[in-house]
């Protein structure tokens, strides 16, 4: 070891800004979150209750419908923190006219830092 570095590391958050990317995103999840919340103050609902809820939307993707649902998988063991809520399916054109792609779109949410608790829905069996 050189004697110029110190013999320990201190690690400190690194603040590191969004990509533009995710900022139009979450620009447009929160202008369409509102739009929705106006549109169900303009009908008149009988008999339930909405939500409007921001969930991390996780793609991924594969060749194949088993290798979408393999990279999902694969995901879901990275993250063990995360709860599902619910996941969609797409088939959609891939880079060529003759050739598709699979995507399996999980909603997720982390549990809240401080409490532990998962935000959102998640089912329960009966006690």
């Amino acid at each position: 070891m050189s004697t110029n570095l110190p013999e320990t590391v201190v690690e400190a958050p690194a603040a590191l800004p969004a990509p533009p990317r995710v900022v139009d995103d979450l620009a447009r999840d929160l202008t369409h979150a509102a739009a929705a919340v106006r549109a169900a103050s303009r009908g008149g609902r009988s008999g339930g209750d909405l939500a409007v809820a921001a969930y991390t939307a996780v793609v991924c993707t594969g060749r194949s419908a088993a290798r979408a649902l393999e990279e999902a998988a694969a995901w879901c063991r990275q993250a063990p923190e995360a709860e599902v809520h619910s996941l969609a399916w797409a088939r959609v054109p891939g880079h060529r006219d003759d050739v598709f792609e699979y995507r399996v779109t999980l909603a997720v949410s982390f549990p809240d830092r401080e409490t532990g608790e998962h935000s959102g829905d998640t089912h329960h069996a009966r006690c």
